[in-house]
C-alpha cells in the first residue's frame, strides 16, 4: 500500500472516528441537559406542591391548633375560658366531655366546626374522647372519595389508636391520613389532616380532635397550573382524579402509570424523573409530603415531551448529514491534493537518487500540479533539493581547496616538527621523529578524517581531563543521595511516632478489648478508634485508601472526622454516625480539590454500645462484624459503599444493625488480614471463610485469645512471604461483674 493510499484510509478513518466522537458528545450532552433538565423540573415540582399543601394547611388548618392558632379558635380549647357564652365560667365543651355528655358536646364541637366545612376550608372535623369513641363528626357535602363520616370508613390512625394518642402528648401533630372503604366501593381517600389533643385544667387528656382537608382539590389545580397529568402512588397502586369520579383511565395513562411504578421497583428510588421516549412522556416522582415516606405515598407527574423530542431528532439528522457532506467534499479535495503532491515528491526522490550516485548537473522540473503553490511544502522541498544541489557543488570546489591548504599546512607542521627533532637529542628524539614519519604515513593515505588524527588526539587528551571530572562529580552527587535517603527515613520513623500517638492510649473500664495493628510500612492507612462517654462507647476499625505515606495522611483526616462526628448530647444511631463521617470526608476532599475523581476514602466499621439499654449497635463501609459465643460465629455485614466514595447518591445512608443483648466476644479486621496470601508459586488468599472458622473452633472465646489464634493462624499460612497491605485486628467483649471494673478512662482524648 502506497503512503498516498494510507494517509487517505487514515483521513477517512480519523472522519469516521470524528464523526464517532462528535455522536457520542452529542449523546453525552444530550443526557446531561436531559439529567439537569429533570433535576430543575423535579424542584419546581417538589416547591410548587409543597409550597401549595403549607399554604393551605396554615391558612385552612392550623388555625385551629390550640398554640399556633387563631386567637378566636384557640379559645375554644381552653377549660377556663367560655367562648360560646363569651364569659370567664368554665369552658362547657369540657364539662360535657368530662360528665360524658355526648350530645351537647356534640352541639358544641359543631358550632367551632360548621362554618368551616359549609365553606370548605377543612373537609371533615371528628372529635373523640380519650377511650377512642367517637364524640362528633361532620364532613363536607362536596367531598370526593370515602365520607370520613361514613359507617364503612377507617382512618389509618384508628387501627393503632393508642399510639395515635400517645403522638398527641407533647402537642398537635400534622399528618398524611388515609380514610379506607371497608366496602370497597370508595377508592381511598388522603387528607392533610391536623390532630391535636384536648387537656383539663390539670394537664389530663380527656378527648382528641382530627381536622383534615381532602388533597384531591389540591392535586387538580396542581395539574392545572402545571398542563400536566398526575397519579398519587400508594405502595405498589396508584390513582388518579379520574379514579375520584368515577371516570375511566385512558390507555396512555395507564401505560404511564405502570412505567413509573416500574422505575421504582427496578431503581430502588422513589424520587426521579426519566423520559418514556416511546410515549414522548416525562415521568416524574417527588414525594407526596415531608410528613411521611416517598415510598409509602408519592405523586406521579406525567409532562409531555413529545414537541421536544421530535425537534431533537430532527437536529440530530440534520447535523449528520451536513457532517457526511462535508467529509466528502474534503476527502475528494485531500485526494486531489495529495495526488498533486505525491508526484512532485517522486521528482524530488529522482533528483537525490541521481545525486547520491554524483551526478549533480540534474535540475529539478519546475511544473506545478493542482492546488498547487510557490509556497506550500512540496514546491519548499524542490527548492530546497535544488539549493543543496548548488551547496553540493560549491562544496566539492571547497573541499578541493581546503585539501590544498591542508597539504600546505601540514607540510609546514612537519617541517617545524622535523627541525624541534634536531634540537632534541637521544631517545626524545628518535621517539619524536617516529611520531613524525607516523604522521606523514597518515596524512599521505587514508580518508580526509584520517588525516586529521593529530587534532583528534588532542581532542582525547581534553576528553580524558572530563572524565576525570565527571568522576569526581559523580562521586561528590553520590555522596548527597546517600544523606537525602537517611534524611527521608528519619522522617518516615518520625512520622509513624506521630501516627502512633493517634492511637488509644486506654481502653473503657467496662470492656475487655485487644487489638494487633501492623502497617505494612513504618507509616499505614489502617487506624482504629475508641471514644468512651459515660452513656456510650464509640468503637471503629478502618482501612483508608492506600498504604505508606499517603495512607497515613488519609487516616489522619479520618481520625479527625470520626472524632468530630460524634453527637455526645443526642441519640446517634451507628448508621447516622458513619454518614456523618462520610459527608464530613466528601466535604474535606472536595474543598482540597475540586477536580478530584479519584476515591479516596476508607472502608471499616463502626460500633457504638449504650450502656443503659445494653444496646450494641453497627453500620458498616464494605466491612463486618464478626460475633463469637458459645453456640458458634456470626457475622453482620455492612453496606457494599465506601465512605468518600463519588459513585454513592448523595442521599445515600449507612444501615444500622442493632444487637440488643451483645453477648460473646465481637471481631472487627480489616482486608490487610483477609488479603495474606500463602507463598505457593500461584498464591491463594487467607480469605474470611478461614476466620469464621477459627472463631468458631475457638476453645476460649476472650478477646486476647481470639486476636492471639487469628495472627498465629495468618503468620504460618503466609510462611516467609510478606504483608501485602495494613492489618488491623479488633477483638472486644463486654465485662458483666461491676466488680472487675476498674476506672472507666475517657478514650480518644489527648494526654
Amino acid at each position: 500500500m502506497t503512503i498516498k493510499s494510507k494517509m487517505l484510509l487514515i483521513i477517512l478513518l480519523g472522519i469516521g472516528i470524528l464523526f464517532a466522537a462528535n455522536l457520542y458528545s452529542s449523546l453525552q450532552t444530550n443526557s446531561a441537559h436531559g439529567q439537569y433538565s429533570s433535576d430543575e423540573s423535579l424542584t419546581a415540582h417538589s416547591s410548587a406542591w409543597f409550597s401549595n399543601m403549607d399554604t393551605q394547611f396554615v391558612s385552612n388548618l392550623l388555625a385551629y391548633d390550640p398554640m399556633d392558632g387563631s386567637e378566636r379558635n384557640a379559645n375554644f380549647w381552653d377549660p377556663e375560658l367560655d367562648p360560646f357564652e363569651e364569659s370567664d365560667g368554665e369552658n362547657p365543651l369540657f364539662t360535657a366531655i368530662l360528665e360524658k355528655d355526648a350530645e351537647t358536646a356534640e352541639g358544641l364541637f359543631e358550632q367551632v366546626f360548621s362554618d368551616a366545612i359549609m365553606e370548605e376550608q377543612i373537609t371533615f372535623a371528628i372529635a373523640y374522647d380519650k377511650r377512642g369513641l367517637q364524640l362528633y363528626c361532620e364532613s363536607s357535602l362536596y367531598l370526593v372519595g370515602v365520607d370520613p363520616c361514613a359507617e364503612s370508613a377507617q382512618p389509618d390512625y384508628f387501627l393503632k389508636f393508642g399510639s395515635f394518642a400517645s403522638s398527641l402528648e407533647n402537642g398537635s401533630v400534622r399528618r398524611v391520613t388515609q380514610i379506607s372503604d371497608l366496602s370497597g366501593e370508595q377508592p381511598v381517600s388522603i387528607n392533610d389532616t391536623l390532630a391535636f389533643p384536648l387537656m383539663s385544667t390539670g394537664d389530663d387528656l380527656i378527648a382528641m380532635v382530627v381536622v383534615g382537608r381532602n388533597v384531591i382539590d389540591s392535586l387538580e389545580q396542581f395539574s392545572e397550573n402545571f398542563e400536566i397529568e398526575t397519579a398519587i402512588a400508594i405502595g405498589e397502586k396508584a390513582l388518579t382524579v379520574h379514579d375520584y369520579y368515577g371516570e375511566e383511565r385512558s390507555p396512555e395513562l395507564n401505560t404511564l402509570i405502570r412505567a413509573g411504578l416500574s422505575h421504582a421497583t427496578e431503581t430502588g428510588t422513589y424520587s426521579y424523573s426519566f423520559i418514556a421516549e416511546k410515549e414522548g412522556t416525562r415521568v416524574s416522582s417527588i414525594p407526596f409530603s415531608k410528613e411521611i415516606r416517598a415510598s409509602d405515598l408519592r405523586i406521579l407527574i406525567f409532562d409531555d415531551q413529545g414537541e421536544l423530542l421530535a425537534t431533537l431528532k430532527e437536529a440530530e439528522t440534520t447535523a449528520v448529514m451536513i457532517f457526511a457532506a462535508v467529509s466528502l467534499v474534503i476527502l475528494g479535495l485531500v485526494f486531489l491534493m495529495t495526488t498533486s503532491s505525491f508526484n512532485r515528491i517522486l521528482d524530488a526522490i529522482h533528483l537525490l537518487e541521481k545525486m547520491g550516485e554524483g551526478d549533480l548537473s540534474v535540475e529539478m522540473p519546475t511544473n506545478a500540479g493542482l492546488l498547487s503553490s510557490k509556497n506550500d511544502e512540496v514546491s519548499r522541498l524542490q527548492s530546497t533539493i535544488d539549493e543543496y544541489r548548488h551547496h553540493r557543488q560549491e562544496a566539492e570546489v571547497q573541499r578541493r581547496d581546503r585539501a590544498k591548504r591542508r597539504d600546505e599546512r601540514d607540510q609546514i607542521m612537519f617541517e617545524k616538527m622535523a627541525s624541534l627533532a634536531e634540537q632534541l637529542e637521544g631517545q626524545a628524539r628518535d621517539m619524536l621523529k617516529e611520531e613524525i614519519s607516523a604522521m606523514r604515513d597518515t596524512v599521505s593515505s587514508g580518508s580526509d578524517e584520517e588525516k586529521e588524527r593529530a587534532s583528534i588526539e588532542v581532542m582525547s587528551k581534553a576528553f580524558s581531563r572530563m572524565s576525570d571530572e565527571v568522576g569526581t562529580l559523580i562521586d561528590a552527587r553520590t555522596h548527597e543521595l546517600v544523606a537525602a535517603k537517611d534524611e527521608i527515613n528519619s522522617s518516615i520513623r518520625y512520622a509513624a511516632k506521630l501516627q502512633n500517638a493517634l492511637l488509644p492510649k486506654t481502653m473503657p473500664g467496662d470492656f475487655d478489648i485487644n487489638v494487633e495493628w501492623q502497617p505494612r510500612d513504618l507509616v499505614g492507612g489502617d487506624i482504629y478508634f475508641i471514644k468512651d462517654y459515660p452513656d456510650r462507647v464509640y468503637i471503629a476499625v478502618v482501612d483508608c485508601t492506600g498504604h505508606g505515606v499517603p495512607g497515613a495522611f488519609l487516616s489522619i483526616i479520618a481520625r479527625s472526622h470520626l472524632d468530630k462526628a460524634i453527637d455526645a448530647k443526642n441519640y446517634q444511631s451507628a448508621g447516622n454516625y458513619l454518614t456523618a463521617v462520610n459527608e464530613l470526608l466528601k466535604e474535606t476532599l472536595s474543598r482540597s480539590d475540586q477536580k478530584n475523581t479519584s476515591e479516596e476514602g476508607f472502608d471499616g466499621g463502626v460500633c457504638i454500645y449504650y450502656r443503659k439499654e445494653q444496646k450494641l449497635e453497627f453500620a458498616g463501609a464494605k466491612s463486618s462484624i464478626f460475633n463469637v459465643n458459645g453456640t458458634g460465629a456470626t457475622e453482620v455485614s455492612g453496606d457494599r459503599k465506601s465512605v468518600g466514595s463519588t459513585r454513592m447518591a448523595a442521599d445515600f445512608s449507612f444501615t444500622t444493625h442493632e444487637i440488643s443483648s451483645p453477648v460473646g466476644a465481637f471481631v472487627m479486621l480489616t482486608d490487610g488480614i483477609t488479603d495474606v496470601m500463602s507463598p505457593e508459586e500461584k498464591p491463594i488468599a487467607f480469605g474470611r471463610r478461614r476466620v469464621i472458622k477459627i472463631l468458631r473452633e475457638s476453645l476460649e472465646k476472650t478477646p486476647s485469645t481470639i486476636v492471639k489464634n487469628i495472627m498465629r493462624s495468618v503468620n504460618l499460612y503466609r510462611g516467609d512471604a510478606p504483608f501485602r497491605d495494613d492489618l488491623t485486628l479488633l477483638a472486644f467483649s463486654l465485662i458483666e461483674d461491676d466488680s472487675e471494673l476498674s476506672t472507666v478512662s475517657v478514650v480518644g482524648e489527648d494526654s
